[in-house]
């Protein structure tokens, strides 16, 4: 038996199968990072919000950020941690992107066409808010108008929470302990470890153990379907059985989120519009 005409051929395969599951999913660009500098910090603590209300007995009431105690020469600390650690950074296929964006009613104008979308989306960028009060999934409150911005954003947002789905599953990592970072002019998304445990390199072995299968599984029935009840299927957005990271993980504490950015659907709770979403991987 030929054994190194065998290994070709296996290796051949496997790349075969990498370079499809990466077409598919309409990943232009997906690297594993080792040694990616973080930096984390804190200088205060609330234990009831992230926001600067909450809603209590159906009364709206303030929420009080409390700093750390004071120190030496009457200073207040920031506690800062430092590390590196493991990544996946990931970039979304343009053409892809354009496709599913006019497929939602976000037509590009001719004009615009040759720009790349990231351009598009620095020029009509607005301020979504601290605390992104325009984008809440409460089905009483104000409505905001569907654009390339936000949509980049949930389609990307929504996609980093789908891919922390797998490493979770794959890497012996729970899900807060992982971070991620949003680059949306890049159309790009980081996935990282974060905590200050040793690195045991969980991303690099679960990526030589499992890689084809967390690429297939990304788009597998099993993966883009919710099971747990009426949010994501039935009123649009996403649940915490479904595709929500715990809050301290989230960069937007789950806000501009929905399960139908990716497998299609109702339209989340917070678009002004009500046309169903085409879904990105089904696109």
């Amino acid at each position: 038996m030929d054994i190194e005409h065998d290994d070709v051929a296996e290796r051949q395969l496997y790349t075969s199968r990498i370079h499809d599951s990466l077409d598919r999913l309409g990943f232009d660009e997906m690297v594993l990072i080792r040694g990616l500098d973080i930096c984390e910090f804190s200088f205060g603590y609330s234990r009831v919000s992230s926001t600067p209300s909450t809603e209590v007995k159906e009364r709206v009431m303030p929420v009080r950020l409390k700093a750390f105690d004071y120190v030496e020469a009457n200073k207040r600390p920031i506690y800062v941690l430092e590390q590196k650690n493991e990544g996946v950074y990931v970039r979304l296929n343009e053409a892809r992107v354009r496709t599913w964006l006019e497929r939602n009613g976000l037509r590009l104008s001719d004009a615009e066409a040759p720009t790349k979308i990231g351009g598009t989306y620095l020029l009509e960028y607005a301020d979504f808010g601290r605390f992104l009060e325009n984008y809440r999934e409460g089905t009483s409150g104000p409505k905001t108008q569907r654009s390339v911005p936000n949509y980049i954003y949930l389609l990307l947002h929504t996609m980093a929470h789908h891919f922390t789905q797998a490493l979770v599953e794959f890497s012996g990592l729970e899900h807060g302990s992982l971070g991620e970072y949003i680059f949306p002019a890049d159309l790009a998304f980081l996935v990282y470890r974060r905590g200050m445990t040793p690195d045991l390199g969980n991303l690099s072995a679960m990526w030589r153990n499992y890689g084809v299968t967390i690429l297939e599984g990304l788009l597998s029935d099993r993966s883009l379907r919710c099971d747990a009840g009426s949010l994501c299927d039935q009123r649009g957005g996403a649940c915490p059985a479904c595709i929500m990271a715990p809050e301290v993980a989230c960069v937007t504490g789950n806000n501009l989120l929905c399960r139908a950015a990716l497998n299609g659907g109702p339209a989340p709770g917070w678009d002004l519009s009500r046309d169903e979403l085409v879904g990105y991987l089904r696109s």
